[in-house]
C-alpha cells in the first residue's frame, strides 16, 4: 500500500507545482517571484517525472500487484494538467507576428477607446487596448527592421524595442503576471523578460533587444488627431476574452508588501525607460517641467486639459549641453508653443522648429526635438516595485529657474 500511495503523492505534488507554480499570486510572498521563475524552468522535468510516476502506478495495477481502484488517484493529476494547459489565466494570451492593420478611416475603434501608439519606420501605428488584452506581445517587421511591443494591461504599461533576427515569436511564451507585470519566457536561451521594465529579470538587456521605441498611451481620438494617417491593428482570430477592457484597468494581482509614501493606486506620469523619472499625473500642465531621465535632461508638458502628455529631450546641439524651454506667452512666433532660452527659437507642441532669429534659421529649419518616452496614468505601487530607485517628486518648472 505504501508504494502506490507514495507514487501518487509525488505525482500530485509534481503536477501541482507545474499547474500552480507560475500563478501570479505567489509574488506577494517572500521569494514568490523566484518560485514562479523556477517553476517555469522546471515545468517539463516535473511533467516528465509526474508521467513516469503515473505509469508506475498503472503498471502495478496491470501486473495485478494492486487493485484497480488505485487508478482513482490519477484523477487529481489529470485535473491539475487540465488547469495548467487548458484553463490557466495566461492561456488566452497569445503572441502574434505581423498582424493585419486597417487605415484610420476603416477602423472600428471608438473615439474614447484607448490605444498604444508608436512610430515604426515611416508610419504611425495604433494598437487598441481591447485587441492587446488577448495579444499582449506583438512582433512587427518593416523591411529589414523588426520590433516587439509588450503590453502589461494591469500596469497600464507599454514597452517597445527594436530587435534583431535572433529573437523569434515561437521562442517566447507568456508565463504569468507577477506584481501586475507581464512575464515572458524565452525558450531559446532560458531568459525571462519583464514587460514593465523591458529588461531581463536580472536587470540586463534581453538577448536580441536593441534600442527602445517611444510609445504613447492615449485615446483613439487623441492619437488620430496627432497622426491622421495612422494604421490600426485588427483583432487576430477569434476573440480569446469576452468583453475585454477598452481603457485602463486597475492592478488585479496582489503586490508584495511595501512601505510607500503614496498610495499604491496613485496615478503617475513616467518619463523615460531605463532610468525613468516619475511625477504625479495631476501636476503636469502647459508649463514645461524638466527632469533627468535615461542620462539626459528632458521636459514634459500637457498642451491643454484633456490632451495627451508629451516629452522631449532638451539637447539641441551637443549631448553635454541642454537648452531650457518656456511657454511662448507673448506669441512671438505664430504656431509656436515654446521658446528655447538658448537661441530664442520657437518650437511647436509637436517638437518642430517654427521660426527664430535669422542667424539660426539655416541651422534649425526642418529640425525636430527628440521625443522621449512618457506614459500617463501608471500606478505608483507597480512602478515603484519594478523600479526600486524611482522617486515620486514634483518636477521643476523651467521658468522658475531661468
Amino acid at each position: 500500500m505504501i508504494v502506490p500511495l507514495l507514487l501518487l503523492i509525488l505525482a500530485i505534488l509534481s503536477a501541482g507545482v507545474a499547474a500552480y507554480g507560475t500563478n501570479a499570486t505567489w509574488a506577494q510572498y517572500p521569494h514568490g517571484i523566484e518560485l514562479i521563475l523556477w517553476s517555469r524552468r522546471l515545468e517539463w522535468p516535473l511533467v516528465t517525472v509526474c508521467l513516469i510516476l503515473c505509469l508506475a502506478v498503472i503498471a502495478l495495477v496491470i501486473a495485478g500487484k494492486r487493485r484497480a481502484w488505485w487508478l482513482i488517484g490519477l484523477g487529481p493529476v489529470l485535473a491539475l494538467f487540465v488547469h495548467r494547459f487548458v484553463t490557466d489565466p495566461a492561456g488566452p494570451m497569445a503572441i502574434v507576428e505581423n498582424p493585419s492593420f486597417a487605415s484610420a478611416d476603416a477602423s472600428a475603434v471608438a473615439d474614447d477607446d484607448y490605444v498604444v501608439g508608436l512610430r515604426f519606420g515611416d508610419l504611425a501605428y495604433a494598437y487598441p487596448y481591447w485587441v492587446l488584452y488577448s495579444n499582449p506581445v506583438v512582433f512587427q517587421s518593416d523591411h529589414e527592421k523588426r520590433m516587439i511591443l509588450i503590453w502589461s494591461a494591469f500596469a497600464n504599461r507599454a514597452m517597445a524595442q527594436t530587435i534583431n533576427r535572433s529573437l523569434k515569436p515561437r521562442d517566447l511564451e507568456v508565463v504569468s503576471m507577477p506584481a501586475n507585470a507581464l512575464l515572458l519566457y524565452d525558450h531559446s536561451d532560458g531568459q525571462f523578460i519583464n514587460g514593465v521594465t523591458g529588461l531581463a529579470m536580472d536587470g540586463q538587456k534581453p538577448a536580441g533587444f536593441s534600442a527602445p521605441i517611444v510609445v504613447s498611451t492615449m485615446t483613439w481620438r487623441q492619437w488620430r488627431e496627432i497622426n491622421p494617417q495612422t494604421k490600426v491593428m485588427l483583432p487576430v482570430g477569434t476573440p480569446r476574452v469576452v468583453n475585454p477592457p477598452h481603457g485602463p484597468i486597475q492592478p488585479s494581482y496582489p503586490m508584495p508588501p511595501a512601505i510607500l509614501d503614496y498610495p499604491l493606486d496613485t496615478r503617475i506620469v513616467l518619463v523615460g525607460t531605463s532610468q525613468p523619472a516619475a511625477l504625479p499625473a495631476d501636476e503636469v500642465g502647459r508649463d514645461p517641467q524638466y527632469m533627468s531621465v535615461d542620462g539626459e535632461t528632458a521636459f514634459v508638458f500637457r498642451e491643454a486639459p484633456g490632451k495627451p502628455l508629451r516629452a522631449f529631450s532638451c539637447h539641441l546641439r551637443k549631448p553635454e549641453l541642454f537648452t531650457r524651454f518656456q511657454l511662448d506667452r507673448e506669441h512671438k512666433y505664430p504656431g509656436a508653443t515654446f521658446i528655447d532660452t538658448d537661441t530664442g527659437s520657437g518650437w511647436s507642441a509637436g517638437g518642430a522648429w517654427v521660426d527664430g532669429m535669422k542667424e539660426y534659421r539655416k541651422e534649425f529649419r526642418g529640425t525636430r526635438l527628440t521625443a522621449v518616452a512618457v506614459q500617463d496614468g501608471l500606478y505608483w505601487g507597480v512602478m515603484k516595485f519594478w523600479y526600486p530607485q524611482l522617486k515620486l517628486t514634483r518636477a521643476r518648472n523651467v521658468t522658475s529657474e531661468s
